[in-house]
């Protein structure tokens, strides 16, 4: 009996024991469970906040690259041309034709001889220069950037932006947009790209002709010719390379501006260089 007795304290001592340890364990996971799902509820807080300022981030680049908007053409690889499509919004066509409107003068042409811009009945529009004070309001240093982004050339080594327009019966013959004097190389080398901005559509002819893209006819102000003829689209942009992957210039790079037959073509041309541009 006393046997028994022993025994069955034992086996108390130990159930006791056994729940009172269970209990421990079951508190100290509670206890776990808690501060894990506190620190949870404070990285989900962190990573909201981080992920919101990544997000508006990502917003304001996309806003500012116009991603999902600007769709690639590829138009020929010898020359090399891309046309895309929304590259600039109505906004900052519009936006661009009133900054230039005022300052308006008779386009010219560099002079082979001494580097200068001189007037020409090879190039018959208007047009003018952004100023250094102009390149930096927010809607031109984004443009500047897309283009940069876009073309894979740094912004510093882009010419200020010129605007253009061309009335009735006005054009541009075909040429060359690389350099070949020195004087021009000097400051920032040799031209490498251009990036061609149709700021207006309301207009008939005005195409830009590359002659030395293709066999096929196209439509040049009026005219049947051989060549890629590309219509202007209010907010497309072309980008062409006057520079061959060997590093020298490419002739078949030669383009023009075909007679506008009516309305007002508009357009923007941004050059870029092989070094930064003064």
């Amino acid at each position: 009996m006393s046997r028994f007795r022993i025994i069955l304290g034992l086996l108390t001592f130990v159930t006791i024991g056994m729940i009172i340890g269970a209990l421990v364990q079951l508190a100290i996971i509670r206890r776990m469970e808690d501060s894990y799902g506190s620190e949870l509820s404070i990285r989900r807080r962190l990573d909201t906040q981080h992920e919101g300022i990544s997000i508006r981030a990502y917003d304001e680049e996309a806003s500012s690259l116009r991603l999902g908007y600007v769709k690639p053409e590829i138009i020929s690889w010898a020359p090399r041309i891309i046309l895309f499509h929304n590259f600039l919004s109505s906004e900052e066509c519009d936006y661009l034709r009133a900054l230039a409107k005022p300052r308006l003068q008779i386009s010219t042409v560099v002079d082979a001889a001494t580097g200068k811009g001189i007037k020409s009945d090879v190039r018959t529009s208007s047009g003018m220069f952004l100023n250094p004070d102009e390149r930096k309001y927010p809607i031109i240093q984004a443009i500047e950037k897309r283009i940069s982004v876009y073309s894979q050339i740094p912004v510093e080594n882009g010419e200020r932006i010129q605007v253009l327009r061309y009335e009735k019966n006005q054009y541009y013959r075909p040429h060359n947009d690389y350099f070949s004097d020195a004087f021009n190389i000097k400051h920032g080398g040799q031209r490498v790209a251009t990036m061609l901005m149709y700021l207006s559509d309301n207009v008939e002819g005005g195409e830009t002709y590359f002659p030395q893209a293709g066999s096929a006819e196209c439509s040049c102000g009026g005219k049947l010719v051989k060549g890629v003829c590309l219509k202007p689209n209010e907010g497309d942009a072309v980008l062409f390379w006057s520079m061959g992957l060997d590093g020298q210039s490419d002739p078949k790079s030669i383009h023009g501006g075909c007679q506008v037959l009516s309305g007002e073509k508009w357009s923007a041309t941004k050059w870029m260089r092989q070094k930064t541009a003064h």
